[in-house]
């Protein structure tokens, strides 16, 4: 391993890159790098909790570890409505497309209040039986199971403990969770910018 190499590499990110490599994608680096970021976070003057992102990356996290950190997400206002009244929780949205003999599928999960979550499981309900009918043979076979996977997941949107949705994406934001807990803004911006997988 040429870790200078390495070093120059971290050294030509910006900031903002830096960020977002040791944030979310620091898995299973080798020990002798993190001295490397380490030094590079100190010497643009970054938070130093970013270290914290790059450890727990490479840590086993236990189901009460994962549970915690999802109360971080939970107890934010509601990045749809802005809402503060109810906790939030997870959803998954799951579309699908066709045009005549292509299909195309989506799905998103959702951090949101309750009332919201149901908005974008029936937005998806709504997008699959108007748009997902259409291709052959795969839009006429995938839509009823994609209706129907979101009318399952609406049935999760108001549990009163962190559902499935959550813990799976505070499992896979565990370094960004942990790097910005003590900067709800931060947070609410992760839970807020979802991407779409698979579309």
């Amino acid at each position: 391993m040429d870790l200078r190499a390495i070093e120059k590499n971290y050294e030509r990110m910006s900031d903002s890159k830096l960020i977002e490599v040791i944030t979310t994608n620091a898995q299973g680096i080798q020990p002798e790098v993190f001295g490397i970021i380490e030094n590079e976070i100190r010497k643009r003057n970054l938070d130093p909790n970013l270290l914290n992102a790059v450890i727990s990356q490479n840590e086993h996290h236990s189901l009460e570890d994962i549970y915690r950190h999802s109360e971080l997400l939970r107890d934010l206002p509601c990045p749809i409505c802005d809402n503060s009244r109810d906790k939030l929780n997870g959803t998954v949205c799951y579309t699908i497309k066709s045009i005549i003999i292509t299909t195309f599928t989506a799905t998103k999960i959702v951090i949101a209040c309750p009332d919201c979550l149901d908005k974008q499981n029936r937005k998806a309900i709504i997008s699959c039986s108007l748009l997902g009918w259409w291709g052959i043979p795969f839009g006429i076979l995938k839509t009823p199971v994609y209706i129907y996977r979101n009318l399952k997941a609406k049935d999760e949107n108001r549990t009163s403990d962190s559902n499935g949705a959550l813990l799976s994406f505070t499992a896979e934001h565990i370094g960004q969770i942990k790097a910005f807990e003590n900067n709800p803004e931060k947070l609410k911006n992760l839970i807020r910018d979802m991407k779409y997988l698979g579309f």
